[in-house]
């Protein structure tokens, strides 16, 4: 490299970051004491915490004490991650017996109370084999846990991305999974961008850390690690951050969601933890403060982390924290939340009635209490409410402060004279000064701010773009308003009447049906060529009877996606057959509650055929839908509410790059109002963007990217339009300039490609590079295709919305997706293929890169299966084929040449499946086999040996139990020894032999069958 910089570098220069903070340092060169390679935990260190923090436990219980930490329950590798926090976190019961009574000892790994007591190590280069073997940048350590691991790129190479150092993190999980039963999270970096995040998660959900203090934001890329290591890793915050701030998410349904706060919850909270202690003191003034995060960016997680932190708090001494809201759904969605973050909160209770509410509250233990504001209501014959508790360390967290907690004639009075000396926080997206609304005068001063601006910088929210699509109306009478105001003169009731009936005006000409019939075709025509395969749309209209209208127009339309109307009833008012199953539905339009939670979770799973909703107030407000991406306004909106409609699609959502709100009614003049008036609490930055102006730039700037791989004297521009086999004849020739050292980053860039083309691809400057896009994308395709040999990592997940999306442009685009095995001539992917005859016609044929891709991927799959049993001829030909595979890459030698290698390799492994078949020996036995063989040196006839194997690996089999290679399980251990001995000795096999095969075959059978059944 020019500038003598290197990947190393980096990686020094972050290690001397965590030694100034106080970090000890080791290089794995000069680590002892692990028992093998793979093992992650460095026991010799927790030992010796535990040692000096628990004095009383005699020393030789102490390897059983870390054998518990060691070993934590749970089939899959999140299960055992999450029972291992709960153990970090929470402790552990251990009992031991002396002097013929049991003690007992509540034992934490942590000391969390005093950082400074623990032991803080970090180690580069660590071997560590598992499935395969692999090396982390670096690892922290806390009493010899492995804590967090750090993968970086070298920031000096222009070819380092972070998308490689996420994608190795990704690896790492399957190839050495054991590290991440430990782990708390991971940082992945290039030096430009630094993030944090679970292993495991998608890219999109990783998040970098911005602030040192939690009040400066440091938004320059070149300091990215600098703010990381100094705002995250100072020894107390991360142990804080570890216990308080990583949660585990559980349904009930599904596997449990574990997520890590962003830097703006956690010091959000910490503000308002710091304040809720002070308002709570005898001297407190009750007033909390305001928590102001933008819509979308993770407020109910902070309530969560919060609600968490306060409970145990030593100072709120077992505080009652009571969550109130304005409306049942927004309850029902919080409280939901706090469910599935049970492990980080306890139980918690929702008030059913206004009489569950006044007994909970009247309950002195401890709790979280959900509750509506309207629970707090008078009953018959009271005229105040009553008191239901005078503690002062009651917390009531209101959220989305502004709308209902300024009356206190009615509820927001109620609530105070029911808990007077209660104190108040407001959790808010949209916090706004009226005159009789003062957000700041009712709750305390601003705790934390992390406005629209930021969040979308940061990615935590996506940025919302506008488009204008009004449908003109032609107006025949010029002097509508003066006639319009005459009549309310005469008949009407002033200000208030004329707004009404303007309403119901504007309402009667947007409910035409010609309009209705123009709207419904633009909505389906725009969704259609706009919206990706996992894309989702909701439509707000101003009545329920113009929802139905439109679902009606929309529906006679061939093609239109999928949609229903979601809506409450009226019993009075509404037809019958809004409460009828609807053609082509599962429901009526008027849905019970669990029908509104069944459509909601079609509309959260991208691959549920629902695309889209129409609503008139349903789910503006507090829903989160991170698939939703298109909002088709056509119902006027202001103010807040507005802020939080938009804000809908705004959630980060894998492969999403943005929201868009369509606007038919015209909200440009509200959205600027909005915005100033969102602006004037002391956020800044604006919630929309045009779309031509912002979107486009970012695509043809992706675009031009891209270009930049096509090689140059390569026309691209009427590649569609060749006969169909000229045209495959030089897609593959396309394909096959692409691959090489440069195939990643050409992947990367077209992703960056894809991902923007989504928001734009309906614009009238970008359809006509539609064609150029889509070749890009088959050719990233056939690229992964040929990329994903066994044994090469996980195969992408959105490989079948790759497909869909590839689909969705273009019906012939079917045709374009060639087949390369086809094209090389191969029927199917068989080793078989490898003789001389196919060497012989080798060098004549075309497109010899992409046949040696083919080569190689199908020779790797038998090489990966006798590597991954440990079998000399896989590791030896894996690493052969490497290093051919190489030189051909750096054009050493030739295609010829590498094929060459291929046959004698292939020759070898026929010799030793005709060897296998010989024996009538299974694969496993077959690991046994070369093993005994090879340490025999020519003593035993194959057909002893083969014999020999077989009662050997039945004797095994009838001992093997669950986790036998552990340290705990030293029993089976020894039944499962004892069973290869005996049947060593049955057939004479004695002395040094005896022992020496014994325990090199027990060897073996630890690295094979450790995970026993599961590697069975």
């Amino acid at each position: 490299m020019p500038n003598g910089l290197y990947e190393s570098d980096f990686e020094e220069t972050t290690i001397e970051r965590l030694k100034n903070i106080g970090y000890d340092y080791l290089h794995a060169m000069n680590m002892f004491g692990r028992s093998s390679l793979g093992e992650v935990v460095l026991r010799d260190r927790l030992e010796a915490f535990l040692k000096k923090t628990y004095p009383r436990i005699p020393a030789r219980h102490l390897p059983a004490l870390v054998d518990r930490f060691t070993d934590p329950d749970g089939v899959t590798l999140l299960q055992r991650n999450e029972r291992f926090h709960e153990m970090l976190t929470k402790g552990i019961d251990f009992s031991w017996e002396e002097n013929g009574e049991q003690m007992f000892q509540h034992v934490y790994p942590v000391n969390w109370e005093e950082p400074e007591a623990n032991d803080f190590l970090v180690v580069n280069q660590l071997p560590i084999e598992g499935r395969m073997a692999r090396r982390p940048d670096l690892i922290v350590f806390v009493n010899g846990i492995p804590l967090v691991v750090f993968e970086l790129k070298s920031p000096y190479s222009e070819q380092a991305s972070i998308e490689d150092a996420y994608t190795q993190i990704t690896n790492y999980t399957y190839d050495i999974p054991q590290l991440f039963i430990f782990n708390a999270f991971a940082v992945i970096s290039d030096g430009t961008q630094t993030l944090h995040g679970m292993p495991g998660a998608p890219l999109e959900y990783y998040a970098a850390w911005k602030s040192i203090d939690g009040r400066e934001v440091d938004n320059t890329l070149t300091n990215t690690m600098r703010t990381l290591i100094q705002g995250l890793f100072p020894k107390e915050r991360l142990l804080d951050y570890i216990r308080n701030f990583i949660v585990f998410m559980k349904d009930g349904k599904k596997d449990a969601v574990k997520i890590g706060a962003k830097y703006h919850q956690y010091f959000g909270v910490r503000f308002a933890v710091e304040h809720a202690v002070r308002a709570t003191r005898p001297d407190g003034d009750r007033k909390i403060g305001v928590i102001w995060h933008a819509t979308g960016s993770g407020k109910s997680l902070s309530m969560l982390f919060f609600a968490g932190i306060l409970i145990r708090h030593p100072e709120m001494d077992n505080p009652t924290i009571v969550i109130q809201v304005d409306r049942t759904d927004l309850d029902n969605q919080l409280y939901e939340t706090f469910v599935k973050g049970a492990s980080l909160v306890g139980h918690v209770h929702q008030a059913d009635s206004a009489d569950e509410l006044r007994e909970l509250l009247r309950n002195e233990a401890g709790q979280i209490i959900f509750t509506t504001i309207e629970k707090f209501r008078l009953k018959e014959g009271e005229g105040a409410f009553p008191v239901c508790s005078e503690r002062r360390n009651i917390v009531v967290v209101s959220d989305e402060a502004h709308r209902t907690q300024y009356n206190f004639e009615g509820f927001a009075g109620n609530l105070r004279r029911a808990l007077p000396n209660a104190s108040h926080i407001a959790f808010t997206g949209t916090p706004i000064t009226f005159s009789d609304r003062n957000t700041y005068e009712v709750f305390g001063n601003l705790i934390h701010v992390y406005d629209m601006q930021q969040a979308t910088l940061d990615g935590a929210t996506l940025p919302i773009y506008y488009e204008s699509r009004l449908i003109p109306l032609d107006l025949e009478n010029p002097n509508l308003d003066e006639e319009f105001r005459q009549i309310i003169n005469e008949v009407g009731d002033g200000e208030r009447e004329e707004h009404r009936m303007k309403w119901a005006a504007l309402e009667k000409v947007v409910g035409t049906s010609r309009r209705l019939e123009t709207l419904a075709r633009d909505i389906i025509e725009h969704f259609t060529r706009s919206a990706s395969p996992q894309a989702k749309g909701m439509i707000v209209c101003m009545s329920r009877e113009i929802c139905v209208r439109l679902y009606e127009k929309m529906r006679a339309i061939e093609g239109c996606p999928p949609v229903e109307v979601v809506m409450t009833g009226n019993i009075d008012k509404d037809p019958k057959e809004w409460r009828e199953k609807q053609p082509g539905s599962e429901y009526a339009h008027i849905k019970t509650k669990e029908e509104q939670e069944a459509v909601k979770a079609k509309l959260r799973d991208p691959d549920d055929p629902l695309k889209l909703v129409i609503v008139r107030d349903m789910w503006l407000t507090g829903t989160d839908i991170p698939p939703l991406t298109y909002l088709y306004v056509d119902k006027p909106l202001k103010g807040h509410g507005l802020i939080q409609a938009i804000a809908r699609v705004n959630r980060v959502f894998p492969g999403k790059t943005g929201g868009v709100v369509v606007d038919y009614i015209g909200i440009a003049d509200a959205l600027k109002e909005a915005t100033h008036k969102y602006t004037q609490g002391g956020g800044k930055g604006k919630p929309i963007g045009d779309l031509s102006a912002e979107a486009v730039p970012i695509f043809f700037e992706a675009l031009e990217a891209v270009r930049k791989f096509v090689p140059p004297g390569v026309d691209i521009s009427n590649w569609r339009a060749k006969p169909k086999v000229e045209r495959e004849d030089w897609l593959a020739d396309f394909v096959g300039h692409l691959m090489g050292p440069d195939e990643d980053a050409f992947l990367n860039a077209q992703a960056r490609l894809d991902k923007a083309y989504q928001l734009v691809k309906h614009l009238p400057n970008v359809l006509p590079l539609a064609n150029e896009v889509l070749l890009y994308e088959i050719a990233a395709i056939q690229i992964k295709r040929l990329k994903g040999a066994v044994g090469g990592g996980p195969k992408p997940k959105n490989l079948e919305e790759e497909l869909k999306k590839l689909i969705d442009r273009s019906v012939g685009a079917r045709e374009e997706a060639i087949d390369l095995f086809e094209k090389a001539g191969l029927e199917k992917p068989d080793i078989s293929i490898l003789d001389e005859a196919f060497l012989a016609d080798f060098e004549k044929k075309p497109h010899a890169d992409l046949r040696l891709k083919l080569l190689q991927k199908l020779l790797e799959e038998e090489i990966f299966y006798l590597e991954r049993q440990r079998h000399p001829l896989g590791i030896e030909l894996s690493k052969k084929l490497r290093e051919t595979i190489q030189a051909y890459h750096n054009r050493v030698i030739t295609a010829a040449a590498v094929a060459k290698m291929m046959v004698e390799a292939r020759r070898k492994l026929l010799e030793e499946r005709r060897k296998k078949e010989a024996l009538g020996l299974t694969e496993e036995e077959m690991v046994f086999y070369d093993l005994i063989e090879h340490m025999g040196d020519g003593v035993f006839s194959n057909e002893f040996l083969a014999g020999l194997v077989r009662k050997v690996v039945t004797a095994m089999k009838k001992e093997f139990q669950i986790d036998w290679t552990n340290p705990h399980r030293q029993d089976v251990l020894a039944k499962v020894t004892l069973a290869v001995k005996m049947v060593l000795m049955r057939e004479n096999i004695k002395g040094e032999q005896l022992r020496f095969l014994t325990n090199a075959i027990i060897e073996k059978a630890k690295e094979k069958y450790k995970d026993w059944p599961l590697e069975a």
